[in-house]
């Protein structure tokens, strides 16, 4: 009878044990993450960038589904080398070399919706609506010219949190980041990029 009581708690013991593992208690939720981004779409930029960042907030209004706000920041930069330009006319014509130069911080609201993944992995698909703030500039010789706007921006993503505790874990997620500036000096019609992102999270348990 005692083995039987022994075997009894300890299996209750592992069940309880198997459930605090498996089970995920999203609650508040902070995200910080390295972001890598290519530029599409347009002919000013297209040099993929390794200066970027993102900081999410989101919280959880059911278990597989948060809201919350974010800000993302992009520098881009491409090195054009020197050659002749002139006017249309024929009329003037300047040899030099360019910097291009583009800074992008989107800042949107997000929705997220989390799929079942197991005891460790959570995968999710989301997106953000807002507003982006961009600079874009051309350095040459000791000048420079220089666009600042503002436009609608867009960003679904798919993404996949890694717990290692119930507080902590490991954040990755792809994205397409389309926004609407505009700039008539530079040609361009909008700003989109491809970014990846990984990073870390923070919950409230």
């Amino acid at each position: 009878m005692k083995k039987l009581i022994t075997l009894i708690y300890i299996l209750a013991i592992s069940v309880v044990s198997i459930n605090a593992q498996t089970d995920w208690h999203l609650k508040d939720m902070a995200t910080f993450n390295w972001q890598i981004a290519t530029p599409l779409s347009t002919d000013y930029i297209k040099k993929t960038s390794l200066a970027g960042g993102n900081l999410e907030y989101r919280r959880f209004i059911k278990p597989n589904m948060s809201v919350g706000i974010g800000f993302s920041w992009n520098s881009f930069e491409q090195y054009i080398a020197p050659k002749v330009y002139e006017r249309p006319d024929g009329s003037q014509a300047l040899y030099t070399d360019f910097v291009h130069q583009v800074y992008t911080l989107p800042m949107y609201l997000n929705a997220h919706y989390y799929f079942s993944g197991g005891d460790k992995l959570k995968p999710y698909a989301g997106i953000g609506l807002g507003a982006q703030y961009s600079e874009q500039d051309a350095y040459y010789n000791i000048f420079v010219t220089e666009e600042k706007n503002w436009g609608f921006v867009a960003r679904p993503e798919v993404g996949l949190l890694y717990r290692i505790s119930n507080y902590f874990g490991l954040h990755a997620n792809v994205g397409f980041n389309y926004a609407t500036n505009k700039s008539d000096a530079f040609k361009i019609d909008n700003l989109k990029h491809v970014y990846y992102s990984i990073g870390v999270y923070w919950n409230q348990y």
